[in-house]
């Protein structure tokens, strides 16, 4: 009797070992590469924010406002008998400025920047709920709830952005509100120690404004703005090391703010969808959405914490493993990775404070 040809069972289950073998081997790669190309693709949003700023200076002879807060709200009319509140300005952020030269010209035309944002209503709605691509990390999928371990080993979630009610359009990238915990949180008035800044308007007073020349440590040892995640987890209490007062005496005693930034180790957090971090590039009522704080290194082990809408201690994190992508006063784009020592990560942050320090260091 003739035998069949074909596999024994063996011999299918040695090849399919072999496959699961190979197949093994290849998805690290695979990934790996992808990750690159999302990586590069972050790198290139980046470099067009920095373009676009440069070009909205060139134009204005001044970086974009972070947000603009009034003594007189910015068109007090609309707002009878309480039209003195700092609050009921047109909180939009900076993101928003700078969408002329980011080839985003026709969304930029539907905003009226008379507008407050706390009135929400029909206001502004196309351009808040606009999805801009290049204020989007390809790394970070933007559902929020991201998963972390906090610093007292417990595992927390953080919130999902409000994509329903308000419909926002997220952001993965913020600027740099330098090396404090508010913007704006020192005796310069209203001008923070970084490059975006909390613009507070008072009649009678100049407001003040950032230009290149602030950058007097070096354009490009200065940076200009950076990564965050979408949802990461944040408590809703403001840092106990948030005054200029308590970061004086903080530096005066070489406080490690790699160690402590004022914000509990513990607590559950905020899950209220328009507090999330990246939940908007349109609004920067809440200080998370306009910027981060140079006082925490990249992807810190710290808990993010801010209640107050002036209030920052936010970490610029990203999904790139080990590190984040940032972009300099001058333009260029660097990739900074989550050991660099927290004192040089600062003077990077902060335009002048006479401690000029180099990305590559």
């Amino acid at each position: 009797m003739k035998r069949r040809s074909g596999f024994t069972l063996v011999e299918l289950l040695v090849v399919i070992a072999i496959i699961g073998v190979l197949v093994g081997l290849l998805l690290p790669a695979v990934q790996s590469a992808r990750e690159a190309a999302r990586r590069s693709r972050c790198s290139n949003n980046l470099k067009q924010i920095g373009l676009a700023v440069h070009n909205f200076h060139d134009s204005n002879n001044k970086f974009p406002e972070g947000r603009i807060r009034s003594r007189r709200a910015a068109n007090a009319a609309q707002w009878p008998g309480n039209p003195n509140q700092p609050w009921n300005s047109q909180n939009i952020g900076w993101q928003a400025r700078i969408l002329p030269y980011m080839e985003e010209t026709a969304l930029y035309d539907t905003i009226d920047f008379e507008r407050q944002i706390p009135g929400w209503g029909g206001q502004n709605v196309t351009a808040r709920r606009s999805k801009v691509a290049a204020y989007r990390c390809p790394s970070d999928g933007g559902m929020g709830k991201v998963a972390w371990v906090a610093p007292d080993g417990t595992k927390v979630r953080g919130g999902a952005p409000d994509v329903g009610r308000f419909g926002q359009g997220q952001c993965n990238y913020v600027g740099n509100g330098g090396d404090t915990l508010q913007i704006g949180g020192q005796p310069r008035f209203n001008l923070s120690r970084g490059m975006v800044t909390n613009h507070l308007y008072v009649p009678g007073r100049d407001p003040g404004k950032h230009t290149m020349a602030s950058a007097a440590d070096g354009t490009s040892k200065t940076l200009w703005a950076s990564e965050v995640v979408i949802g990461h987890p944040l408590l809703n209490i403001n840092s106990t090391l948030r005054t200029w007062a308590s970061l004086s005496s903080a530096f005066a005693s070489n406080h490690d703010f790699s160690r402590d930034n004022g914000c509990p180790t513990s607590g559950s957090p905020a899950t209220w969808g328009r507090r999330q971090t990246g939940a908007t590039w349109f609004e920067g009522y809440f200080a998370q959405h306009i910027a981060f704080s140079a006082l925490m290194t990249p992807n810190s082990k710290l808990f993010d914490c801010a209640s107050n809408s002036n209030d920052v201690a936010i970490a610029s994190r990203s999904k790139h493993p080990g590190l984040v992508q940032c972009v300099a006063v001058d333009g260029s784009v660097h990739a900074v990775q989550d050991a660099i020592d927290w004192v040089i990560w600062r003077d990077l942050g902060c335009k002048d404070d006479g401690n000029s320090v180099s990305f590559d260091r």
